[in-house]
């Protein structure tokens, strides 16, 4: 169970084979022998054998014992002595045979189903006025000198050319396709030191291809003396600092470089190989640069960050229900904020030009030297006009996001509260909340309240993730990269997959996952979550997975905002939406169907892959969004201009 106070209901009925070996067991030790009598020898009754249960069955159990009055505290018990029992039952098995990281084990799925339907208290419960929830901003309370530290600064005009060679030399590399077809261990999963020595081979082949293709890219002649001499520490800052700029420019937009991005992450992965280093005599990898990093160089740079004119200057400017007058006074106090900002801190009004790897000489040159940099990183001594506005322009775009990526989240929250009950179903029952195991493909058992809160916390928990993504981001790819922690490649189900710890990314989600909890006071369902297994094998598969979040609420909240507009546009359409009752009903019934099999537990065949855990309510809704063609109301997407939930933009060309 968690560390937290948990309170573990369940309802009653179908608890007959768990309670049956309770109360027997509780008999056998509490009944005296009468007076008089001859003590018989006390008949031993043993422990419950949890693994005689399957997942269903107990899943089952603990739906029924949920709703009995009173029995919370026994539950709790007989919860408890089933995880007891799954621990020593897997630790004994991991003792006998070397446990393939794809594989499921057993108790861990029969944990999985026991956790679906637990309650987990934390504080009072935010039912009834839960629209104050979500309305506690994530990043009301953190200052821009905290934001600063995790918000990549804007790419320059001179740095694009850079983001185009590793954009161009990731597009035609097959890298990813030679290193990980290859496994390095035999059938019976033991490593094979021959067939290991031949992976090392090819990855440092294919790693030299690479590099060296940048570097003949950049300068054709160095690039063919490189060729002849392998002196790749020599070209160190340049290679850094293309991958660098390629992994700031995929943080600030999340919907580019999706292919090319896996690609650039699993070479430098590879680089952090102690024999890879030993080659190159240099490692690929340094830390993104952020706002901080350019303006903790200067005093004044620190000093700008705690300025209340910067909340006016990066804030986010929304059109809707507002006329052009307002929007254009607000453009206006935002662009004399940044003027501002200028005048009080800059020292000067143009970079110096002086050295390379400024802006002003020899940018775009590939330099030999220890000294040279691509890109401006600040100076102590100078902080001009153009690098605060491109600091606050940085901090603007992390606004940006939040808006495009978290406000789907906020809509349908707002859509929820407006439009269902938290307690009562209504009369109609198409817009009923409830789900049915076995029915429409759910695999949960939820009343219309306890769905509502279900979805409620799952919506609050993307929204959590989406606010913090930035530092999620950053997380994902200090466990990607780190030496110390290597990959497996192992076959997941999924495929070839490298399955590597991500202790950061986990963490970080355990103290989002706990503020959420605070925030509604009940949880809801299991509190697993799944990185660095099959399910999510890695930091990288990890920050995909959220990433996906905006794009799957983004085209159901602009068809619901389209319907009035459809049915104001011509009489055809509004002889369709009249037949499915009007626009208001329209929007409930798809909010509803939305609401229920996007977070009924499908989406996997067991409650480990699938269920009320955490990242299992983000595969439900995936596939929801795989089953849209076949809703009645599918129409009404194509209407409102609907390509899909994963459409073309943002993808590669």
């Amino acid at each position: 169970m968690a560390d937290l106070d948990s309170n573990v209901s369940m309802s009653p009925g179908e608890e007959d084979a768990m309670m049956m070996q309770s109360s027997a067991a509780s008999e056998g030790g509490n009944n005296k022998e009468p007076e008089g009598m001859e003590a018989e020898e006390e008949e031993v009754v043993p422990e419950p054998d949890f693994n005689q249960f399957d997942a269903k069955t107990l899943q089952q159990i603990v739906k029924q014992l949920r709703s009995r009055q009173g029995t919370a505290a026994e539950v709790e018990a007989l919860l408890n002595r089933f995880d007891s029992t799954s621990t020593a039952s897997s630790s004994s098995t991991a003792g006998e045979k070397k446990k393939d990281p794809g594989a499921l084990d057993k108790a861990e799925v029969d944990a999985a189903a026991a956790q679906q339907y637990q309650e987990i208290r934390v504080g009072e419960e935010h039912l009834d006025g839960f629209e104050d929830v979500e309305d506690t901003t994530s990043d009301a309370a953190m200052t821009f000198l905290d934001r600063a530290k995790f918000v990549p600064i804007r790419l320059s005009y001179n740095e694009r050319p850079y983001l185009r060679l590793i954009e161009g030399a990731t597009a035609v590399s097959t890298y990813t396709d030679r290193v990980d077809s290859m496994l390095v261990t035999d059938k019976n999963g033991q490593l094979n030191p021959r067939l290991e020595q031949r992976k090392t081979g090819v990855l440092i082949k294919q790693m030299c291809a690479t590099l060296c293709g940048m570097v003949v890219a950049q300068d054709y002649d160095k690039g063919q003396a490189l060729l002849h001499d392998r002196d790749f520490a020599k070209y160190s800052h340049f290679l850094r600092a293309v991958f660098e700029i390629g992994r700031r420019y995929k943080i600030l937009n999340p919907e580019r470089m999706r292919e090319a991005y896996g690609k650039m992450m699993y070479m430098l992965q590879d680089s952090n190989r102690s024999e890879i280093k030993e080659l190159l005599d240099f490692s690929c990898v340094q830390e993104v640069r952020t706002v901080w990093d350019v303006l903790s160089q200067h005093e004044r740079g620190v000093k700008l960050l705690s300025d209340p004119l910067l909340h006016v200057a990066t804030m986010e400017i929304s059109d809707r229900g507002r006329d052009r007058r307002e929007v254009n006074l607000d453009i206006r106090r935002k662009n004399d904020a940044k003027k501002e900002l200028q005048r009080k801190y800059a020292t000067s009004t143009r970079r110096p030009q002086h050295g390379f790897g400024r802006f002003y000489r020899s940018t775009y040159e590939i330099q030999g030297d220890d000294d040279s940099k691509i890109g401006y990183h600040g100076d102590k001594d100078h902080l001009d006009e153009e690098t605060i506005e491109q600091c606050v322009c940085s901090l603007g775009d992390h606004q940006t996001y939040l808006r495009f990526n978290r406000e789907p989240c906020d809509r349908l929250l707002q859509f929820l509260r407006e439009h269902f009950s938290p307690t009562e179903a209504g009369d109609d029952p198409a817009l009923s909340l409830a789900i049915s195991e076995g029915k429409s493909g759910a695999r949960l058992n939820h009343s219309h309240e306890r769905q509502f809160r279900f979805v409620l916390q799952s919506l609050l928990l993307w929204r959590e993730v989406l606010a913090h993504m930035f530092q999620l981001w950053h997380f994902a790819e200090h466990d990607l990269l780190d030496p110390e922690h290597p990959y497996t490649l192992t076959h997941t189900g999924q495929g070839l997959h490298r399955v590597q710890p991500c202790r950061r990314v986990h963490q970080a989600m355990l103290r989002i996952l706990e503020k959420v909890q605070k925030q509604v006071g009940v949880w809801i369902g299991s509190t697993q979550i799944h990185v660095g297994d099959h399910n999510v094998p890695n930091a990288l598969m990890f920050i995909d997975k959220y990433a996906q979040v905006p794009r799957i609420c983004s085209p159901i909240v602009l068809c619901l905002d389209k319907i009035p507009k459809l049915y104001d546009q011509n009489p055809k359409n509004k002889i369709l939406i009249d037949g499915f009752g009007g626009v208001t009903r329209l929007q409930k019934l798809i909010l509803a169907d939305f609401f229920r099999h996007a977070f009924d537990g499908s989406g996997g065949d067991n409650f480990f892959d699938a269920g009320s855990c955490v990242d299992g309510r983000l595969t439900s809704a995936w596939n929801w969004c795989s089953q849209i063609e076949r809703k009645e109301y599918f129409p009404i997407f194509l209407l409102g201009g609907f390509v899909g939930f994963d459409g073309d933009e943002g993808w590669d060309k």
